[in-house]
């Protein structure tokens, strides 16, 4: 199976869920949050300072994924574009393919609440790539413009040896 098959596999089975800041969605929106329901295209995927600039980028440059909102229901998923080759070398192939799972995906997925007034998601995990994430409790904060989605957690919540920085996902809708 090629790693587009692959990648659309995953899709299809499990989506996930990732963060952005409150405040830097905030300023990025022209209108109020309406409707999220539907499938959002992922554009970008940042890491910012609380100046505003881009610190990192999570996934690369390039990276692929959606969120899916439908019949109270979410599913996010991202993965980095650029997808390792696997040597026959040491650690075996099939370490150095877990280790770049979770270094380069995320998903996960569960019954959601919105609030389209406060420009929030509360989402139960039922569903995810990482064991700890099932059962809890994720809440993520958006904006809409138009057919663009702007998309994460609170802001300074992702923390680093530097500092706390404010995730923002950047995703159009599908159409």
């Amino acid at each position: 199976m090629g790693r587009t098959a692959l990648a659309w596999l995953f899709v299809s089975v499990v989506v996930g869920w990732v963060p952005a800041s409150h405040e830097a969605l905030a300023q990025t929106a022209t209108t109020k949050p309406t409707s999220i329901d539907g499938r959002w295209k992922l554009l970008a995927a940042e890491d910012l300072r609380a100046d505003g600039t881009v610190a990192r980028l999570p996934w690369g440059p390039k990276p692929v994924g959606a969120i899916v909102v439908e019949g109270g229901h979410c599913y996010v998923q991202i993965m980095s574009s650029d997808v390792p080759s696997f040597g026959a070398a040491t650690p075996p192939v099939v370490q150095q393919m877990r280790d770049a799972l979770l270094n380069t995906y995320i998903a996960y997925s569960g019954p959601c609440t919105i609030d389209t007034t406060a420009g929030s998601v509360v989402l139960a995990v039922d569903a995810a790539w990482r064991p700890d994430y099932v059962g809890t409790q994720q809440t993520r904060f958006f904006t809409v413009d138009g057919d663009r989605l702007t998309f994460g957690p609170a802001p300074g919540s992702i923390r680093t040896g530097s500092g706390n920085l404010t995730r923002r996902l950047t995703l159009e809708r599908a159409k």
